[in-house]
């Protein structure tokens, strides 16, 4: 019984533990979702490691576990759509027939990173997706994209895929997305690559560079360095 309540008074700790440790990371900054992500990694790994290794485990666990929850934060589920051109400027740009089958493809897929200015400490950058989708009239293709962001070092901070379900037929749209540069975040280029799914097949891909900078004043500049490497059009 006694053992019971040992445990039972860890896995409060770590739920505290993990709450502080989320709150720490975020200080002063509108980032809830690298907040919440911290507190469950921290809160998941402090209970593997107390089973493998008791209390120093779950330490060490929460402490990991942490770290991977905080990169959750790079990227948000929040976006805007705008519609940019209408399925009959898309059906005139692009010569669609009116009859017989056509296949969606995508047209004019690119990333864009803004501003280029500095951000006040917690305020995030954005990523602006656009793109031109052909299809036949009456069609609805599912589309996503899925976004990954590449730290200096090489490695991988988190990835997510998104569903476009507000896209309702042929026609040009622009999805803008925040994206939440923590103010903690290491200087130097990272690289954001993005590919964008038409019924569940890739369609395109593109891969820009932004750079990461300490500003004067305590804030963090943040500047698109352009594509880097040429989209890939697949019909």
């Amino acid at each position: 019984m006694r053992r019971h309540g040992g445990r039972l008074r860890w896995g409060a700790l770590l739920v505290v533990g993990a709450f502080a440790l989320g709150a720490c990371a975020s200080a002063g900054e509108n980032t809830a979702g690298r907040t919440v992500g911290t507190t469950l990694g921290a809160l998941a790994g402090g209970v593997i490691g107390y089973h493998k290794d008791g209390k120093t485990g779950a330490l060490k666990g929460a402490l990991i576990g942490g770290a991977a929850g905080y990169a959750v934060g790079w990227l948000v589920d929040e976006y805007v759509m705008k519609r940019t051109k209408t399925a009959a400027q898309i059906q005139a740009e692009y010569k669609v027939p009116e009859a017989g089958p056509v296949p969606p493809t995508v047209h004019a897929y690119g990333v864009v990173i803004n501003p280029d200015k500095t951000l006040a400490r917690g305020k995030g950058a954005e990523a602006t997706t656009g793109f031109d989708l052909v299809a036949a009239t009456g069609a609805r293709p599912s589309v996503e994209e899925s976004r990954a962001i590449v730290a200096p070092d090489g490695k991988m901070i988190h990835s997510k895929r998104y569903s476009y379900k507000e896209i309702d037929g042929p026609g040009g749209y622009e999805f803008r997305q925040k994206l939440p540069v923590p103010a903690e975040a290491d200087q130097g280029i990272y690289r954001y690559d993005s590919v964008l799914y038409v019924n569940g097949k890739e369609a395109s891909r593109a891969s820009n560079e932004f750079q990461v900078a300490r500003s004067p004043g305590g804030g963090i500049a943040v500047a698109w360095l352009g594509p880097r490497m040429g989209g890939r059009r697949i019909q």
